[in-house]
């Protein structure tokens, strides 16, 4: 019986820790998405440099979904890789309002200037 709660005990603790660890999926305010924007190009081996930015453009869909990406950066290969990734992220919260343009500028000194229109 001891070995039996000791077992149980450790399978308890191993998925707590696995739930506990996986990554959210879904975004909740901008200051969120531009921390996902970063770790999106340093996972591809991008980076920004001191000086450069990148400003992403969206739209939100019925389903809390991003619907439409436009993006401007310096490197065109750094614009593609950020339409592919974030067309169709999903969202989450109440701050998103559907149908509304947003825009999300990320200098290279990872300092963020968020606004919307």
């Amino acid at each position: 019986m001891k070995r039996f709660k000791l077992l149980l005990l450790t399978l308890a603790i191993t998925i707590s820790t696995v739930i506990y660890a996986e990554k959210t999926e879904k975004i909740y305010d901008l200051n969120s998405l531009s921390a996902e924007i970063e770790l999106l190009l340093r996972d591809a081996n991008h980076s920004l440099e001191e000086g450069s930015f990148v400003t992403v453009f969206f739209s939100i869909a019925e389903d809390n979904s991003i619907q439409y990406v436009g993006v401007t950066a310096q490197e065109l290969e750094v614009s593609d890789l950020l339409q592919k990734k974030l067309q169709g992220q999903k969202l989450d919260g109440t701050k998103w309002r559907e149908g509304m343009i947003y825009e999300l500028t990320i200098s290279g000194k990872s300092q963020v200037a968020c606004a919307s229109r």
